[in-house]
């Protein structure tokens, strides 16, 4: 199935429609990269809940400095879009982790 069909959106729709919908697939497809770079470098990840929320809430903090600088001035004022990628890839980690544990028990 491909993402007009799930979203609803075709070359016949309005441009705001379709303008999103390119948006949508260049963030999810930044998210991906990330989490095969991660992977890459980590290996696949099989944490705890509270290791999970230890991780996203330091890639959270990551985003937020990000922000912080960009507002106020810092070395990390150019770094928010990166710092927010990263944040969502570790969040679909945790998903990714959560839907392998559902699965070993389906076995």
């Amino acid at each position: 199935m491909d993402t007009e069909t799930v979203i609803g959106a075709s070359e016949s729709s309005p441009a705001p429609v379709r303008s999103s919908l390119r948006a949508a697939e260049d963030a999810v497809l930044a998210v991906i990269h990330e989490r095969h770079r991660q992977d890459g470098k980590w290996g696949q990840q099989n944490h705890d809940a509270g290791t999970w929320a230890l991780i996203l809430l330091e890639e959270i903090g990551e985003w937020a400095k990000a922000e912080l600088h960009a507002r106020f001035g810092g070395p990390d004022a150019n770094n928010a879009h990166t710092e927010a990628v990263h944040m969502t890839a570790v969040a679909l980690a945790v998903i990714e982790c959560m839907n392998r544990k559902a699965g070993a028990k389906d076995i």
